[in-house]
Formats: structure tokens, C-alpha cells, sequence
């Protein structure tokens, strides 16, 4: 492969009009067709097989025009009159019915039907007691018990101060809501706000859009570029890996919007596609670039140095790519819908990622000719200039750049290096890993010790999907989400709808009995029996009948619970419903389950939770696979695989600290992290873990089989021996590409913060402490110091193992032999 990525990466140089033609040629196909085609994304989480789809499917069955609750767009306002007043007060009752007028006159998006249902909540709740009674007294229950379960959903408050009253926009999911309806809303709740009252609005229709503000990728890109001029010394060396991984994430973007005309994709698909292809994108550059600027020092043409980088640092991208590709693949095994596209969105934008770097990244070095790494061709041509000037293309002797001086300064090169321009002379990154080897058992137990400590927190992990009661406290989903807790109960934010079909009721049943005997019908005596029994278990509020179908054998009961939808109760409650539910079913012959917008989003929580051990387990034995057939070691994949467990533990940790925990109320709003950040999290850290691990062993196991041996033998390695020369050595060529790659990743992953939504900001947050951990605590301190202690025991491989595995030449060993045999014909150009 290395010599196929060798050709690959020279042709691309030598023909850099043709390739730059073609990838803009592609940029603007994928724009025009996605344009074209895109159907737009969706805000829904449901999946298929779980408890409540069987429910929500009688609901819809028995019940015709009931919609899905997962796509009804509803909207619950709330009102609450000012201190001193109440609902009813004239000025207060005048000041809602001109917020709802405002509603129905501007709007869109509503039914004349809906128009004409919006009544304001004292009028809305005398209708709806009225409707209650009558209906729950005709199928037999008492008058008192009627009032009881009127009172129980009243849209008023019992001191009249409060009232909600609701509407459904008449779309087909929630995404399909116009920022123009919304604003509507918004406008209708100022004419209310302005008479002095509260007035708020939240529900599955009224969410904020979830679209990425472009203050994100400036700051991660703007970071990226400080950090990359940094690591080259130059302003044209540090752009290009910048325009390469935007091309990448605006045709994987792009193409990604297309795909909404053949699945049906969520909205946070692009967002989570954009954040890891911007990240990657910029990395896999920075490698390439870097492996080319060492070429340039050996004295290689420009033409050979680019198919060279691209060749070795190529390969290691394309392994480090598929890894991460294969990961996201992975989370196929979930079996659930929205997630598995997530995965291949992902995917597929690093593939493109991978893609553009081993040919677009080639082109635009051409382009660029001399003016990238020009000191560095000059020095690998055997001159050995002083550490503050160059010869210019035209012989004469012109000063670095103060960028050029500063970023050998920052890397911790001295004097003597810059001199020589020798990669392997003592930098920051050999002198980190030197002081490693004076007390590596030091450096193990301390970062073991750290990151386990802060994985603790990681046992309070609760997980949610995004509500009105995980909405920021500024928001007025959040504002309503409370008003209607301190007044109505915090389970009128969570109810369940249970759904029973007595057609089959066994009329001898034992439980049903006294209610058959006395005349009931089975059906309605089913229905009397869920109720009663449901009312009986600890956390439940109140069960109450709310409606039958026409042939009367099929009802809903509300079950209203007394904490709300991200409490721990609730979650407990419902599996504790659902246990009593099976029992009932057993014993009655009925068909029952439970629906509603807190079960489904509790039963997608569940499914994902079950899948993360699966899923952690995929992603640690492929790394145990991969990383033994590429380094020929059983040792390093142990490492690996136990180092990533540890960052991705506090990763975990911290965030759960901060976010969910609120941790020196740095947080708005903590709260529950949203439900697919974990499994998600799991494969992306795992895929940057194997990129570190790739690119830093893979320089250690180059200078062992290359150099270590023999620099021991002559001396050359000083005070260590053949395994430490490896890892120092190694270390010094890899560690400032990896540190500088480690925190571009971690700049654009930490500028997601700045995003309004606050699951996005978990997202960035937890990706970059992910980053961070693996990066600077596994790869660079815990990695090196282990090899230290193992010795020869870490290059350790069974010879029959040896010869079973495939061999995959991720060093471009191989490449390098036939280059410098001339079995390869060389290009000066």
C-alpha cells in the first residue's frame, strides 16, 4: 500500500491542476445535487422494537388521527398572572386573549379546527372538567372519583394564578416548524409579558432548531492555525491544512444533506459530521505536511519528498483513518436507526477527510512550490546555515522569519539543533521523555491514579434526552417546564399513557370477577382493575381513565407520576409500571403498554445504555487486532487498550462533574447528559486514541528496527539502551506533530462550548477532555514510561504468531528500501 500511496501522492503533485479540477468539480456536484434533492433533517429519536412502539401503534390503530408523540408539534403556554391577581381578573383575562388572538392571526402553520380550540385556560379547564366528569360518570366510576381525576389534569392552578392552555402546529414533525410560526409565538408571549404577567411556552413543537453557529469553526480554526504556524514556521504551511479539511467537511456536509432524500436522518447528524471531519481533517494534513518537511531535510526533490510523506505518514493516516471509520461503522451494533446513520455520516466524512489529504493536500504543495518549508529544501541540500538565516533561491544568505525563530524556540530546540537542523536533537518532547525514564513507575502510578480518580464521578452518569427540563434556564421551555412544576406537580411534565385492549378480557379472571359479577362488562372491568392497580404503586400521583374508542374495548389511562421526567423515580417508576402491566396482562388477557413522550425518549435511553458495554467491547478488541498486526508486539496493544479505557473513564468523569453536576457552577443548567453521547463518545475517542498511538509507536518502531540497535552498538545512544534508544528517540521525531495535532483536535472539539444548544456543548466539552486525557496522559506520559519498565518485553511477538497475522507496513519500511535501492525511479521536480 505504501508504494501504491507513493505513486499516488508524486502524480498528484506532478498533476496538481488535474486533481485541484476534480475536487472542485466534486465540491460543486455534491452542492448542486444536495441542493436539489435534500429533503431536510428531522428532530426525532425513536426506535423501533422497543417497548412503546407496540403502544404508540394501538394508539394509532385505536384511536384514528392520533398522532405519533414523538411527531406531534405540540405547544403548552403557560400564564401566570402577576402578584396579587388571578386568570380572572379582567386586565390579566384581557392581556391572554389578545397574546392568543396574536397566535391565531399569525401563525401559519394551524388549522381552522385549532384556530378556534385556542381558548384561554380558565375557559379551556371549565370545558375540560365539564368534558371529564360527564365521560368518566358514564362509564360508571362515581362522581366524586370524576372530580378527583378533573382536578388531577385542571389547566388551572388550585389559586387560580396560573393556567396553560395548548395547540399542535399542523406539520408533520416538529423539524417542519418555521422560525417564522415560532417567532409568531414569541411575539404573542411580549403582548402577554408587557401586561405584567409570566408568560412562557415549551413542547415537542416549540424546541430551538439544532444548527451549528459559525462562531465554532472560526475559534477551532483560528486556533488551528496559531497552532500550526507554530509547528511549521510558516503562514503558507500552516494554511493549507486548513483549506484541505474544509473542502473535506464541505462536501462531506454537503453530501450528508443529500442524503436526506433516501433515510431520514436527525438534525445533530451534520453537527456531530462537521465537529470530527473539521477535526481530522486538519490532522491528517499536519502529518503528511510534517513527514514531507523531514523528506525536504534528507535532501529529497519536492516531487519524491511529497510521494514519500505520502507513502509513510499516508499510510499511517489511511490505518488511522479506517479505524476510525470501522468504529463508527460499529455503532451499527446498536441496532438503533438514527444512530447507526450518525455513525456512517461520520464516517463517511472522514473518509473524505483521508481522501483529500493524500491527494488534494499533494496538489496544494505543488502549488505551493518553494514558499513551503523553502528553508527546510535549502537546508536538506547539506548546507548547514546558522540558526537565524537561509540561503534564498538565489543563493543569497536572507534571514528566518520571526515565526520560523519562534516556533524552534517554543518547540524547545537548541541552539545546536537549529543549527544542524537535526530532528533527532534534544527538544521539549525528548526532554519530556527523558525525565519519564529517570522514574517511569512514578509516572505510571501518578497518571493511573489521576485518571481514576477522575472516573469516579462517572458512576452518577443519567443520561436523557433533550426536554424542556433540560433546556437552559434562560430558555422559555425551560421557564415553562418550571412554572408548571411549582404549580401543577412536577408529574404533570412527565405523564405516561397507558393503552389497554379489553377486546380478549377474560371475563373469569380473578381479578376481574367482582367488577363482571356486578354486571360490568369485561372490557370496562379491565379498564377499572389497570386503573386501580396502577394507582397502588409507590410514585404514582394519580391513574385515571381519559378516553375510550368507538367500540368502547380499547381506553387510555394517564398515569400522571410524582417527580418529573429527568428524575431517577420517574425512570424506576416506569419499569416498575411496565413489570405490574405484564402481571395484569397475565392475569386479565388484556393488551396493554405504555406510551407517551417520557417513555419513548426513557426507552431509547435504555437500548442505548444496553449497547455501550457491547459496543465498548468492539472497539477495544479491534484495537487489540489492528494495533498487534501493525506492531508485531503483544504488548503495546495491551497498553493501548488499557490506556484508552482509562481516558475514555475520565472523560467520562469530568463531564459528568461539570455538566451533569454542576461542578463550581460553572454550568447554566446542569442536568442529564443527553442519552447517545456516551456510545458516540466511546467511538470517536477510540478512533483519535488508535490515530496517537499509530503515529507515535510508529516512529519508536521505525528507530528500533532502523537505528536502535546499531546507535547502541557504536555508542551513539549514550545512556540507553536499544529498547530506550527506540522510545527516546522515537518519541523526539513523533511528539511535536502529536502534541500539535492533540490540540487542534482539542480547540475545535472545546469551540463547540460556544454553541447555544446544550447537548452540543456536552459534546464538545466531553470530546475534548476525551482528547486531552488520551493524548497528553496515555500516548505521551503512560505509553512511554511502561515501555520503559517492560524493556525488551515491549517488542515481544511469538514467532508463530508472527507468521499468522498479516503484516501491514505502516512505517512504509518497505517504500523506503526500493526508494533508496533506485528500485523506485526518482522525479527532481
Amino acid at each position: 500500500m505504501a508504494t501504491f500511496l507513493f505513486r499516488l501522492g508524486r502524480w498528484s503533485y506532478l498533476h496538481r491542476r488535474i486533481v485541484l479540477v476534480v475536487w472542485l468539480g466534486i465540491l460543486v456536484a455534491v452542492a448542486g445535487a444536495s441542493t436539489a434533492i435534500q429533503k431536510g433533517y428531522n428532530d426525532l429519536f425513536s426506535i423501533d422494537g422497543v417497548p412503546s412502539q407496540h403502544a404508540t401503534e394501538m394508539l394509532m390503530e385505536k384511536f384514528p388521527g392520533t398522532k405519533n408523540p414523538m411527531e406531534d408539534a405540540s405547544v403548552t403556554l403557560v400564564y401566570q398572572a402577576p402578584e396579587g391577581k388571578t386568570l380572572t381578573d379582567p386586565e390579566v383575562a384581557s392581556a391572554i386573549d389578545a397574546s392568543l388572538q396574536a397566535i391565531r392571526d399569525n401563525v401559519t402553520a394551524l388549522t381552522d379546527e385549532g384556530r378556534e380550540s385556542l381558548t384561554d385556560p380558565v375557559t379551556a379547564n371549565a370545558a375540560q372538567t365539564q368534558l371529564l366528569i360527564e365521560s368518566e360518570t358514564q362509564m360508571g366510576l362515581s362522581q366524586e372519583v370524576a372530580e378527583a381525576d378533573a382536578a388531577n389534569v385542571a389547566l388551572v392552578s388550585a389559586d387560580g394564578t396560573t393556567g396553560t392552555t395548548s395547540f399542535s402546529f399542523d406539520v408533520d414533525i416538529p423539524a417542519d416548524v418555521t422560525t417564522a410560526d415560532k417567532d409568531a409565538v414569541h411575539d404573542a408571549l411580549d403582548i402577554a409579558r408587557e401586561a405584567g404577567l409570566k408568560a412562557e411556552a415549551g413542547g415537542a413543537g416549540f424546541g430551538d432548531p439544532i444548527e451549528i453557529e459559525p462562531i465554532s469553526e472560526v475559534i477551532g480554526v483560528i486556533v488551528a492555525f496559531i497552532v500550526l504556524i507554530f509547528t511549521f514556521g510558516s503562514l503558507l504551511a500552516a494554511g493549507l491544512p486548513l483549506i484541505t479539511a474544509v473542502i473535506g467537511i464541505g462536501i462531506g456536509a454537503l453530501g450528508i444533506s443529500g442524503a436526506t432524500a433516501f433515510v431520514a436522518l436527525n438534525n445533530i447528524t451534520p453537527v456531530l459530521g462537521i465537529m470530527i471531519g473539521l477535526a481530522v481533517g486538519i490532522d491528517y494534513a499536519l502529518f503528511i505536511m510534517s513527514r514531507f518537511r523531514d523528506e525536504l531535510r534528507q535532501g529529497r526533490s519536492r516531487a519524491d519528498a511529497v510521494g514519500l510523506a505520502t507513502g509513510t505518514a499516508g499510510s499511517a493516516v489511511v490505518f488511522a483513518g479506517l479505524t476510525v471509520i470501522v468504529a463508527l461503522v460499529g455503532l451499527v451494533l446498536a441496532d438503533i436507526e438514527f444512530l447507526t446513520y450518525m455513525g456512517f455520516a461520520a464516517a463517511a466524512i472522514v473518509l473524505i477527510a483521508v481522501l483529500v489529504a493524500l491527494t488534494l493536500l499533494p496538489a496544494l504543495l505543488g502549488f505551493g512550490g518553494q514558499r513551503v518549508f523553502r528553508k527546510d529544501a535549502a537546508f536538506g541540500r547539506g548546507e548547514i546555515p546558522d540558526s537565524t538565516t537561509h540561503r534564498g533561491r538565489h543563493g543569497k544568505r536572507r534571514k528566518l522569519g520571526p515565526i520560523a525563530r519562534l516556533s524552534d524556540r517554543l518547540a524547545g530546540t537548541s541552539r545546536a539543533a537549529r543549527k544542524a537542523r537535526n530532528p533527532y536533537a534534544p527538544s521539549l518532547g525528548t526532554r519530556w521523555v527523558a525525565l519519564i525514564h529517570r522514574a517511569p513507575g512514578v509516572f505510571v502510578v501518578v497518571v493511573i491514579a489521576v485518571l481514576v480518580a477522575l472516573t469516579l464521578p462517572a458512576q452518577n452518569l443519567q443520561l436523557s434526552l433533550p426536554s424542556d427540563s433540560t433546556s437552559p434556564e434562560s430558555t422559555t421551555q425551560r421557564r415553562s417546564a418550571d412554572l408548571i412544576e411549582e404549580n401543577f406537580g412536577a408529574g404533570r411534565n412527565s405523564p405516561l399513557l397507558v393503552i389497554v385492549d379489553g377486546a380478549d378480557a377474560d371475563p373469569d379472571s380473578v381479578s376481574l370477577q367482582p367488577l363482571v359479577a356486578a354486571g360490568v362488562e369485561p372490557a370496562q372491568a379491565a379498564f377499572v382493575t389497570v386503573k386501580d392497580q396502577l394507582s397502588n404503586n409507590v410514585g404514582v400521583k394519580r391513574a385515571q381513565l381519559i378516553s375510550a374508542s368507538e367500540d368502547g374495548l380499547t381506553a387510555q389511562i394517564l398515569v400522571t407520576p410524582t417527580t418529573g421526567p429527568i428524575d431517577e423515580q420517574t425512570v424506576q417508576l416506569i419499569g416498575q409500571l411496565r413489570d405490574e402491566m405484564s402481571r395484569l396482562e397475565n392475569e386479565t388477557g388484556v393488551d396493554m403498554g405504555m406510551t407517551g413522550f417520557t417513555p419513548i425518549q426513557q426507552d431509547v435511553t435504555d437500548r442505548l445504555e444496553g449497547a455501550m458495554p457491547v459496543y465498548l467491547a468492539l472497539v477495544v478488541g479491534l484495537a487489540l487486532i489492528l494495533l498487534l498486526m501493525v506492531f508485531r508486539s503483544l504488548l503495546v496493544p495491551v497498553v493501548a487498550a488499557a490506556g484508552f479505557l482509562l481516558s475514555i473513564g475520565a472523560a467520562f468523569g469530568v463531564t459528568v462533574l461539570f455538566w451533569q453536576e454542576g461542578l463550581w457552577g460553572l454550568i447554566e443548567s446542569p442536568g442529564p447528559l443527553i442519552s447517545f453521547m456516551p456510545i458516540f463518545l466511546i467511538g470517536v475517542t477510540f478512533g483519535l486514541a488508535m490515530d496517537y498511538e499509530v503515529f507515535i509507536l510508529s516512529r519508536m518502531r521505525e528507530r528500533w528496527t532502523k537505528y536502535s540497535h546499531a546507535a547502541v552498538a557504536s555508542g551513539d545512544a549514550g545512556r540507553y539502551n536499544a529498547v530506550e534508544d527506540s522510545v527516546v528517540r522515537g518519541f523526539g521525531m513523533g511528539a511535536r506533530v502529536v502534541t500539535a495535532a492533540a490540540l487542534i483536535m482539542i480547540a475545535v472539539f472545546a469551540s463547540f462550548i460556544a454553541q447555544p444548544l446544550p447537548f452540543i456543548k456536552v459534546f464538545g466539552f466531553a470530546l475534548g477532555a476525551g482528547v486531552l486525557f488520551d493524548a497528553f496522559f496515555i500516548r505521551m506520559t503512560l505509553v512511554p514510561a511502561l515501555m520503559f519498565i517492560t524493556g525488551r518485553g515491549t517488542w515481544y511477538m511469538p514467532k508463530w504468531l508472527d507468521r499468522v497475522l498479516p503484516t501491514f507496513d505502516v512505517e512504509g519500511e518497505k517504500l523506503e528500501k526500493a526508494y533508496d535501492s533506485g528500485e523506485i525511479e526518482r522525479v527532481d521536480a
